[in-house]
Order: C-alpha cells, then sequence, then structure tokens
C-alpha cells in the first residue's frame, strides 16, 4: 500500500504566496480587504485550512487533495441550492480546488447535548438529500464520485478480501467473506427502497452546527453520490457524545431513527424505510472501508496512518451484526 509518494502542492514553497495573491483578488472583488497576519489553523496530508482576517469578518480558505477534490464545487453549488444550510462561499478556483468562505460562526453540534437540536439536525438531512434525489446528473458533472450501487457491488466483489487483509484475523476474514453474497443482496435492495442521492461520507457532530436557530451542513470532502442513508452511519457514532454508557448507544440509535426517516415517507413507506436504514447500518460500513482503501489512503502521503481503517470498519460491520442478534 505504499505506492508512488503523493506530493502536497501545500507543502511547497511560495504556496501562501500564491494563495495569498488570489485571496486578495476575491476579497477585493467583494470590496474585502485582509486586516492582519493569515494563519493556518490546519495543516494535514489530507488539507489545508488559512484564517484570514478581513474588514469585515473572518474567512476561511480550504484547500484539499484529489481524493476530496469536489468539495470546492459541490460546498459552492449547494450554496446556491441551499442557501444558508452550508458555508456561505465567496469564491471557488476550479482548476487547483480552492474555496474561499465566511466564517460559519455558531456552535458545533458536539457541543450541544440538547437532543432536540440533534434531531433536528438529522431530519433536515434527510430533506436535504431528499431535494438532492433530482439533481444526481448535475453533481456528477460537478466531479462528486459516482459510487452509485453498481459501483459498490463491483468493489465489493474485487476488493472485499483485500481489505480483509489490512488488519482483520483467519476467523474474522471467514466470517467477512462468507457475507459476500448477503452484501450484494443488500445493495439491490437498498437501491430498490431509495434511489441513489448526496450522500455526506463524514456526517460526524463537529461537520454540523447551529447558526443563529439555523442548522448548517459543511465539509463535503468525503461527499459522494451514493445511498443516501450511510451518511447516517458516521452520524449515529457521533451520538456517543449524547450517552453516558456504551450500553445506552443503540436505545439511542433506535430513538432518532425516526426523525431522519420521517422525511422519507413522501419517497417509501415507513417499513421499508425502516428495513432500509437497518441495512444501511451494516453496508455502511462496508462502503466507509471501500472510501479509505480506494479512495482516501491512495491520495495520502502518510499511508500507513490509515492503512488499516478498512479492516476497523470491516469489524464494526460484524459488531455491527451480533449487535442486532444475527
Amino acid at each position: 500500500m505504499s505506492g508512488q509518494d503523493i506530493l502536497i502542492p501545500w507543502f511547497q514553497e511560495n504556496y501562501d504566496d500564491q494563495v495569498e495573491g488570489w485571496i486578495r483578488e476575491e476579497l477585493e472583488k467583494a470590496s474585502l480587504s485582509i486586516r492582519g497576519k493569515m494563519e493556518r489553523v490546519k495543516e494535514t496530508d489530507m488539507s489545508l485550512v488559512i484564517r484570514v482576517p478581513t474588514n469585515e469578518d473572518d474567512y476561511y480558505f480550504k484547500v484539499v487533495g484529489s481524493a476530496s477534490k469536489q468539495e470546492a464545487m459541490l460546498s459552492r453549488e449547494l450554496n446556491i441550492t441551499h442557501p444558508g444550510k452550508t458555508v456561505e462561499v465567496l469564491a471557488v478556483n476550479e482548476m487547483r480546488g480552492w474555496l474561499l468562505m465566511r466564517d460559519l460562526k455558531g456552535q458545533s453540534l458536539r457541543t450541544l447535548k440538547d437532543k432536540k437540536i440533534w434531531q433536528k439536525a438529522i431530519s433536515e438531512f434527510g430533506e436535504l438529500q431528499i431535494t438532492e434525489l433530482e439533481n444526481i446528473e448535475r453533481l456528477l458533472q460537478l466531479g462528486v464520485p459516482d459510487r452509485r450501487m453498481s459501483v459498490l457491488k463491483e468493489e465489493i466483489q474485487q476488493r472485499l478480501e483485500e481489505m480483509c487483509a489490512t488488519g482483520l484475523n483467519k476467523e474474522q476474514t471467514n466470517q467477512v467473506m462468507t457475507l459476500l453474497p448477503i452484501l450484494l443482496e443488500m445493495c439491490d435492495e437498498l437501491e430498490s427502497i431509495i434511489p441513489a442521492s448526496l450522500e455526506h461520507g463524514d456526517l460526524h457532530s463537529n461537520n454540523i452546527r447551529l447558526v443563529e436557530n439555523n442548522i448548517v451542513f459543511f465539509d463535503w470532502g468525503d461527499a459522494s453520490v451514493s445511498h443516501p442513508f450511510f451518511s447516517t452511519r458516521i452520524f449515529w457514532h457521533a451520538l456517543d457524545d449524547l450517552i453516558e454508557s456504551e450500553s445506552e448507544w443503540l436505545r439511542l440509535v433506535d430513538e432518532f431513527r425516526p426523525y431522519y426517516l420521517e422525511p422519507w415517507t413522501k419517497i417509501a413507506p415507513m417499513r421499508e424505510l425502516e428495513r432500509a436504514l437497518r441495512i444501511s447500518d451494516e453496508l455502511a460500513c462496508v462502503q466507509r472501508a471501500l472510501s479509505w482503501h480506494l479512495y482516501i489512503t491512495p491520495n495520502r502521503k502518510n499511508k500507513h496512518e490509515s492503512y488499516n481503517k478498512p479492516s476497523q470498519w470491516l469489524q464494526l460491520l460484524l459488531e455491527q451484526r451480533a449487535l442486532v442478534g444475527k
């Protein structure tokens, strides 16, 4: 999994000078100017974020690696189609994947312990996904990765065994490989109930904010066109922030399911939706394993840091099935 060395543009000399020149040009178009020193607030081999103080407000510059190159374009598109529900985008450099956005302010969902706000958030995210059902071709044109069921099935067939080899023991590998035909059937059943839409890919509580009583979703670097219900898997894990012991987690997930599913009842009956969501709880583990194996890790400079992520997600698949008695 070593592969060739990945060149990270923002680790190169004079990169900040290029960025600052572009930022100044875009700010000037909006009658804004930099006031103070720009500061790198996040710097990894996957992304760079720079805080830009201006005469009006703080803005943030963001650039991501090739695995997430759709983020700038998708953020701008969603800012247009869902104003107030994602970041306010000032400018995008399509060639370089640069994104300049206004400070969101507000409070991260992670800092809020009010279940009603969390329930409102997952319900509103479902509503956003329903709107995007009709915009699939536009999303694909923007470069959002196509990970619909036909693609997912092919990836599962070709890559499941090698993902097991990233960290599962022999017994666990046998358990996962025995599930292969079941996983393929799951893909078909999910697609028969709800079609593809926008899938966030990393819908944890720090990627959702409450801004003046308005729920805002952002950080679309892991987004794809896939089964929309997969987005809930990360959100379910985030519910850990609301519980005091692990024994409460499954009960809380069950409590939250109807809030996500209610908007979808305009598409399918609740009974079918409940079945689809429980299937996605398992299949999303495989989809996320594939995300790391095929899309994220190969595009990282520090590949060893995420090499075993696929096996961790496959282990979660086995744990999920044991948890629900399968």
